[in-house]
């Protein structure tokens, strides 16, 4: 199979516009996909370009290769303030209740290639998100008295953070390696929806605290990394520090974070072991440490008990307030993470594993005041995945990771929302194809001995696709069946949206595909007479069809399909802001679309589908692109 590296850099470029977000605080589990796999070890094991982010001296193990995956992320942040956590806000006309974030989907794309210059010598580098913060709250909780901002402005953040590992390792004698990588990073964010702020004197600078658009940090660190292998390779150790990464100055916030915009991305360092029982048998685990609290604009206390005043978020002492040296920030303490990872080569081409994470959430409960923008509650992760090598040159990784819910909370006043509760749970479904030219010292022996005896995948493929929902018909719908003759006064009908799928192709012009796609929900404003009906549909569906293909040309091809979609609907109806009711809205409907698909390499379709799940009174579009793998 022929490989071209400057489409999978073009690719993955396109691909590290969209954010990440993160799970130890505010990092990544692990980096790549597949040491995601397994709990996110990786400083004493790593066999793809991914892993020398975790440690650079891993760089002498993973041959020549390139990687280049996605997968899409799914955090569901919530926060209850107010009565609704049992106690009252502490100024009057303040909101109480229960809000979800809206935006539940990103992209996180992830890229990287090594090669050996001599025997000794290798280099490499990887694009892979570090991690980032997210909300987007429809109900604003800080409004002031409904009016600063509005209740229905928008509250929330954005940030990713991008780190490029520029890497060089150098193999010292069969035993020891060791690594450095110049860590290039980048940070984007935004905030918005903080205006009831300005009412108290908390920031040093309330025209630069918020609604500045998106505002862009870069920086540089160092990583290194050693690897020690001992008692004829069964067991590896492995060290690896990364340096605090100095980045420029959000200006566009300097009356936000503490030192005038500063947010430098915090030192970290661990220890790993792996060890191997057989060859085919890896158990792996990391101790790694985050010093979050050492950057002010994380670690410095926020609004708590020791800055208030009267209740309200005056402080006493104003070398405190936003923006300046000793601001106030998240709060976070230091976060110590343990990861744990079993692989097991099963034959020579398929490869299974599975992990375990825990890190302590690195908020301290009289800190969920701000916390509410970023509810980095999650402790516990389970994560399985596998890697099938379709021929002598491509990797194919799937792996799936489920964050448990965590939720935190506390009765303590926090300054502007009383009592204050937050919680996230998070899944990820991800995929990476490996390009293999020179597969490294260890990597073939653990796949294996034994013949591969599974199902003949000739003819399957699996894919994913992501890209926008739009609800049609929304109208009808609140008409039919919230509220006969009410009139819209607002709607959000597109949002995120994306499918995974699978099929078999009997033919070049036949072939049947089913899946799962999730069209994410729409939102609803109407009102008749006094009444107000805030509605919210939120829907999801199991699709399977009859797909038809016709060749264009040898690359190109025009695909429709024809089937049916089991379509499980949660709509929630909200009446003059006090009484809620949800139900299910369950059953089978019509589903058809129309796609293209472009064959960038002999195993790797590139696809663009739009497909209709047309159900009564509320249509619904979902048009995604993304690739296909043909096994």
């Amino acid at each position: 199979m022929r490989f071209s590296l400057k489409y999978a850099a073009l690719v993955a470029a396109c691909m590290a516009a969209f954010p990440a977000y993160a799970t130890n605080g505010y990092f990544l589990p692990g980096n790549g996909f597949r040491s995601q796999g397994m709990g996110g070890v990786g400083i004493a094991y790593g066999r793809d370009s991914l892993s020398i982010a975790s440690n650079p001296a891993n760089i002498v193990n993973t041959g020549m290769r390139a990687d280049l995956g996605f997968g899409i992320f799914n955090p569901e942040r919530h926060a209850a303030v107010g009565s609704d956590v049992g106690q009252a806000a502490v100024f009057g006309g303040a909101f109480h209740g229960s809000v979800e974030s809206d935006s539940k989907y990103f992209i996180m794309p992830e890229m990287g290639m090594t090669m050996p210059l001599t025997d000794n010598l290798h280099v490499g580098f990887a694009v892979v998100g570090n991690g980032g913060m997210n909300t987007n709250y429809s109900d604003n909780f800080f409004s002031f008295f409904d009016n600063t901002p509005p209740r229905d402005h928008k509250l929330g953040v954005d940030m990713m953070q991008l780190i490029v590992p520029i890497t060089v390792g150098y193999k010292v004698n069969e035993h020891h390696a060791i690594g450095v990588s110049l860590n290039l990073a980048e940070t984007r964010f935004r905030a918005y929806g903080l205006d009831a702020f300005t009412q108290f004197a908390i920031s040093s600078d309330d025209g630069h605290m918020t609604n500045q658009g998106f505002d862009y940090s870069y920086g540089a660190g160092l990583k290194v990394g050693w690897l020690g292998n001992f008692l004829n390779d069964k067991v590896t150790l492995g060290l690896a520090y990364t340096s605090r990464t100095y980045m420029t100055k959000f200006d566009k916030y300097r009356g936000l974070f503490a030192e005038q915009g500063d947010f430098d991305i915090p030192e970290n360092y661990g220890i790993g072991i792996a060890f191997k029982p057989k060859k085919n048998i890896v158990i792996a685990a990391d101790v790694f440490r985050i010093n979050y609290h050492d950057v002010a604009s994380v670690g410095n206390r926020g609004p708590g008990t020791p800055y208030t005043s009267l209740g309200i978020p005056a402080i006493q002492d104003h070398s405190k307030n936003l923006g300046l040296d000793n601001g106030m920030g998240f709060g976070w303490n230091n976060q110590t993470v343990y990861k744990l990872g079993v692989q097991y080569g099963i034959n020579q081409r398929l490869q299974v594993r599975a992990g375990y994470n825990y890190g302590k959430s690195p908020i301290p409960n009289d800190q969920l005041t701000f916390n509410t923008l970023a509810p980095a509650t999650v402790e516990k992760h389970y994560s399985v995945g596998f890697t099938y090598k379709a021929n002598e040159n491509l990797e194919v990784t799937g792996t799936y990771l489920y964050a448990a819910s965590h939720s935190q909370h506390v009765l303590n006043n926090q300054n502007i929302l009383g009592g204050v509760e937050i919680d996230m749970h998070q899944n990820l479904f991800a995929m990476s194809l490996g390009w293999v030219l020179d597969p490294g010292p260890h990597s073939q022996e653990e796949y294996g001995n034994g013949d591969w005896a599974g199902i003949n995948f000739d003819g399957w493929y699996a894919g994913l696709g992501f890209g926008q929902s739009q609800y049609r018909d929304v109208s009808s719908y609140i008409d039919a069946e919230v509220a006969s003759g009410a009139t819209p006064v607002s709607s959000n009908n597109r949002t995120e949206g994306w499918k995974a799928y699978t099929g078999y192709q009997f033919n070049k012009y036949l072939g049947v595909e089913g899946g799962y796609a999730n069209l994410n929900d729409m939102s609803n404003k109407s009102t008749k007479g006094a009444n107000t009906y805030l509605t919210n549909v939120d829907t999801d569906a199991w699709t399977l069809a009859v797909v038809g293909t016709l060749p264009v040309t040898g690359k190109f091809s025009v695909t429709g399909r024809l089937g049916a979609a089991y379509m499980l609907s949660d709509v929630k109806t909200q009446l003059n802001t006090n009484t809620s009711v949800t139900k299910g809205d369950d059953g089978y409907e019509p589903y058809y679309g129309v796609g293209v698909s472009y064959a960038l390499f002999d195993n790797l379709d590139l696809r663009a589908d739009w497909e209709r799940f047309d159900r009564k009174d509320l249509n619904i579009d979902l048009l995604t692109a993304g690739v296909a793998v043909k096994f």
